[in-house]
């Protein structure tokens, strides 16, 4: 492989899911990146290898940050692009590898090159991506995650999950780029986004982080324990409310915001003329609001 990947161990892994998500662009509330470190600390993920990061940074754009260690020294910790890997003891279910990146400014193709040359080495065969970005949604409705694939078969493994296709059109980010490489080399991918309240683009959102976990729980059957981060979606909720209930305006559009989630939701439970159905717009047809998903927790593996 390239000298631009510093590997510390090669792992035997077959048939694996690689989930791979970057800090940026494409991680409104960090939610896409703090979903992987809570998946990759409950399961005991092993770090194995990571990509380096001089070729690929504009360090005035993405700067370094210093910190101070225990004994009085000082270290720069650079943009990270670190993979971890974790091996199923069942055969039913998937091995996993990890990825948690920082999006690249400089040669998007070789840098998503690398990443596919791990996957193919690590026996990858399908790929998620995770992503959030910011929309007209309230905190206070379950979180709408998106999911999409090009593909209508993804295997034995993940029939029990039915993605949509994408039919997005517009700038792109790592994600696509990522998705477009695996796919030349044969790898299929899924895409998986949550939609975080665009009013609270400043904050961290554990409740879009808690959304992107069951999601990837859902389609591998892995699961893990979220109990501290249910609570910390609860509280932020809680947080949030206290912070809005004096502010009249704000009330105001969250209820908005509410009135069209619940409107959406309506027609999706109870739809009516195929004119109405052929005017819902891409909340409807490409994002998971908890409707006939036939996904069966009983069979989920805890890590």
């Amino acid at each position: 492989m390239s000298d631009q990947l510093l590997i510390a161990e090669q792992p035997e892994l077959q048939d694996a899911l690689m989930v791979c998500a970057w800090s940026g662009w494409s991680d409104a509330g960090e939610s896409a990146t703090s979903a992987l470190y809570h998946l990759t600390q409950e399961l005991g993920a092993k770090k194995f290898a990571e990509i380096d990061a001089e070729e690929f940074y504009i360090f005035t754009e993405e700067r370094p940050m210093v910190e101070n260690d225990g004994d009085g020294g000082r270290r720069l910790i650079w943009p990270k692009n670190e993979f971890f890997y974790w091996k199923s003891k069942e055969e039913k279910y998937p091995d996993l590898v990890v990825l948690i990146g920082t999006e690249p400014h400089l040669r998007w193709r070789t840098y998503t090159s690398l990443v596919a040359d791990v996957a193919q080495a690590m026996n990858v065969e399908v790929l998620m991506t995770l992503g959030a970005l910011l929309d007209e949604v309230p905190h206070t409705r379950d979180a709408v995650v998106m999911r999409t694939t090009t593909h209508d078969d993804l295997g034995k493994r993940y029939i029990h999950r039915r993605y949509n296709r994408p039919n997005y059109e517009g700038p792109s980010g790592m994600t696509s780029a990522t998705i477009d490489e695996f796919e030349r080399r044969g790898i299929k991918a899924v895409s998986v986004w949550g939609h975080a309240p665009r009013y609270l683009q400043g904050a961290q959102n554990p409740a879009i982080t808690l959304a992107l976990v069951e999601e990837i729980e859902k389609f591998s059957n892995i699961g893990v324990e979220n109990e501290r981060l249910g609570q910390e979606a609860h509280d932020f909720t809680t947080r949030v409310d206290y912070a809005l209930q004096n502010t009249p305006k704000a009330v105001e559009y969250v209820q908005s915001l509410e009135d069209r989630y619940d409107s959406e939701l309506t027609v999706a439970e109870n739809p009516g003329s195929a004119e109405v159905v052929d005017e819902l717009d891409e909340f409807l047809r490409t994002r998971d609001i908890g409707l006939g998903d036939d996904g069966d927790d009983d069979n989920m593996v805890r890590g």
